[in-house]
């Protein structure tokens, strides 16, 4: 479900099952450059370019910019106060891709914040969605959420089970039906071991809605 990480700049996130990331192995490619307006009426603009490699290892980059300011000061931590006074810039940030999922015409990409307006935003792990169209009847679509650490804690055990380390075994479900079936991986019950964003399947991502906008989104198998 879409909420906002700052006033006028659309964060798309949604709230399911946690799961771990996704393993791409499979070879690709994907591009784009899109310039839009959302309900704020301030102008945005996404560029990226990401490539798998046969062994499946992924490199590339995201930038993202908005004309929309926001203020350099943390909130003051009440829920429902404002930020405190200060200064405001155009938010703007530089993502180094680490991860790639392709499946059919749509991909979930994945980094880290390496370069940003807004000092908060550093380090921070960031989800790219999108989906390749022919960008005339069937505009292209995109969504972006930026992903919060995972702290580390407790990792859970059967106290009636002496050594139980059942929180360490793991698996990867998929379909016996269907042979183009990716699969998902179980859940990592050992808090703190989170690399990057969760992933979920492809169908569950949300895109984000924009009044107008000009550009195109390529993948490539």
């Amino acid at each position: 479900m879409p909420t906002k990480a700052f006033p006028s700049f659309l964060i798309i996130t949604l709230v399911l099952l946690a799961t771990p990331i996704l393993v791409s192995a499979q070879a690709g490619a994907a591009n784009g450059k899109y310039t839009f307006v959302m309900d704020d009426k301030l102008v945005k603009y996404l560029e990226f370019d990401v490539v798998n490699d046969s062994k499946g290892g992924t490199t590339g980059y995201m930038v993202l910019t908005d004309e929309a300011k926001v203020l350099l000061e943390e909130p003051n931590g009440d829920e429902g106060t404002p930020p405190r006074g200060g200064e405001s810039l155009p938010f703007s940030m530089k993502a180094d891709i680490d991860g790639m999922t392709i499946e059919k015409n749509k991909a979930v990409i994945t980094g880290m914040v390496r370069e940003s307006s807004i000092s908060r935003y550093l380090g921070r792990w960031v989800r790219l969605v999108i989906e390749d169209n022919d960008g005339i009847e069937v505009p292209d679509k995109f969504g972006w959420s930026f992903c919060v650490q995972e702290q580390g804690g407790w990792i859970p055990s059967d106290a009636e089970v002496p050594g139980d380390r059942g929180a360490f075994l793991s698996w990867w479900a998929t379909d016996a039906e269907r042979k183009d079936d990716i699969g998902i991986p179980s859940p990592d019950l050992i808090p703190g071991n989170l690399k990057g964003c969760r992933s979920y399947p492809l169908l569950a991502y949300d895109f984000a809605e924009f009044l107008k906008g000009d550009g195109a989104i390529q993948i490539r198998q």
